[in-house]
């Protein structure tokens, strides 16, 4: 029974390596990352902010990269794929949590391909972002690149 086992790790290693290799997403990406955006308030003084999550598991079913974007005017659920290393993440649009290419009021943001963002990783282990096809509306004078996805707390 021991023989058994053992072989059956070996396997999910075996094919936990090759789904990586298959994406090109190191291991070291794994993980959930989080940006809250804070855009102020509007004029009636509702809060303008939006959350987005990014959830990173390559070798996983759809890519394993999933980003779920929640908050004021803004429910969208990404499936995206990623290609990189242990220092940058390009993450690329594939479609949308239901299968499509076009969002629920039928308007096609992205193309499929299409680079969102990349994060690299900075000496000091900080994420950088490299806003691309995904741009929340940040202000003119904020930082492109800068600092905005974090480890996600759990």
């Amino acid at each position: 029974m021991r023989h058994c086992a053992a072989a059956i790790i070996a396997i999910a290693a075996l094919e936990g390596g090759y789904a990586n290799a298959q994406t090109g997403t190191a291991a070291g990406w794994k993980g959930a990352y989080r940006y809250a955006f804070d855009g102020g308030s509007t004029a009636g003084g509702t809060p303008i902010s939006i959350t987005y999550d990014l959830v990173l598991v390559p070798g996983a079913a759809r890519g394993g990269c999933r980003i779920v974007a929640t908050g004021f005017q803004t429910d969208e659920r990404i499936v995206c794929h990623t290609t990189g290393d242990d220092k940058k993440l390009t993450v690329t649009f594939h479609g949308y949590d239901d299968g499509r290419t076009v969002n629920r009021n039928g308007v096609a943001v992205y193309k499929p391909g299409q680079a969102l963002f990349v994060l690299k990783r900075g000496e000091d282990d900080t994420l950088v972002t490299y806003w691309d096809g995904l741009r929340p509306d940040l202000p003119a004078d904020a930082a492109n690149p800068g600092e905005y996805f974090k480890p996600a707390k759990r």
